[in-house]
């Protein structure tokens, strides 16, 4: 999940859910990002309890308690949180790194190539704190911390690694039988279904999948006219999906239950697809190689004959 929308997701976690249980139901409700502020400014400033401790990274983040070095300070509550075996310890955790503008690629809400090739090129021994926050939400996700397990769900829908389409599903079930029905995690659970569906076999994470399949319908359909002598298909379907082994997979060195063998750091494999296009078949290559930031660089052609 793109990290601009992460610390939206943030209110859904600590203060701004104990908010509106404890807001009484009167006409005149002060508005979720009130009762945010009003409980921030209840919060001790040197916290003992685990759970004070992440509320407090959660306030000083969100830059309603002052700080003289906001990420920081925001980072060592959690830690300590966490260390106090705090669940939303470990969201703040993952907050904080997403939060932290050396980890984003993002410029006026449009990707910045030359960030995004910085980051894709960190060496995994200056990774640390990366590792830190994807643990760090999987403990979070793991002891039914729904906030996390939604926030673990996006991660698994944006980041490669074979698999993790179907802990996007089991995830985005888990928090629907917990009754949240929100639309990112209605869209988590119907796009890991589409993918399960169709594609089983595929070794691309959500996000990759579709932004290939994009790629892919456009060339059945060129393939079908030139086959057809200038005819359309509207809705080819996509019929096959089978996947060759990954060759010099790297993945980053998660250990945790929830997490382990989630990210491909490098790696390259090669998809056979083959659609149904109004009745002729259409066999496509697409080679794949994981971009060394979660993502996945795709290209698709016409494999018949190959």
């Amino acid at each position: 999940m793109r990290a601009t929308r992460l610390l939206a997701l943030a209110c859904l976690s600590l203060l701004c859910a104990a908010a509106r249980a404890q807001a009484p139901a009167a006409p005149s409700r002060p508005t979720p990002e009130e009762d945010f502020r009003r409980l921030c400014a209840t919060i001790s400033m040197n916290p003992i309890d685990g759970r004070e401790m992440a509320r407090r990274s959660e306030c000083v983040l969100a830059g309603v308690l002052p700080s003289p070095n906001r990420l920081v300070e925001a980072r060592g509550l959690a830690r300590a949180a966490l260390q106090a075996g705090e669940p939303s310890g470990g969201l703040m955790v993952y907050l904080v790194f997403q939060a932290d503008p050396a980890n984003q690629f993002l410029k006026g809400g449009k990707v910045d190539p030359e960030a995004y090739k910085r980051l894709a090129a960190r060496p995994i021994a200056e990774r640390k704190d990366q590792i830190e926050a994807i643990e760090a939400l999987g403990f979070a996700a793991g002891r039914s911390q729904l906030p996390a397990a939604v926030l673990l769900a996006g991660y698994f829908h944006d980041t490669v690694a074979p698999g993790n389409f179907h802990r996007v599903g089991a995830l985005a079930a888990l928090v629907i039988r917990n009754g949240e029905h929100g639309p990112v995690v209605e869209r988590l659970a119907r796009e890991a279904d589409a993918v399960a569906k169709a594609a089983p076999q595929t070794k691309a994470s959500i996000r990759g999948f579709f932004e290939t399949y994009g790629q892919a319908l456009a060339i059945v359909k060129k393939t079908y006219a030139q086959d057809t002598g200038g005819k359309s298909c509207e809705q080819p379907q996509l019929k096959s999906v089978s996947s060759g082994d990954i060759q010099g997979a790297e993945y980053l060195p998660l250990t945790g239950n929830m997490v382990k063998d989630s990210y491909l750091v490098h790696g390259q494999w090669t998809e056979s697809w083959t659609f149904d296009a109004c009745g002729q078949e259409v066999p496509l290559k697409v080679n794949f190689a994981a971009d060394g930031w979660g993502g996945v660089v795709a290209s698709v052609s016409y494999s018949k004959g190959d």
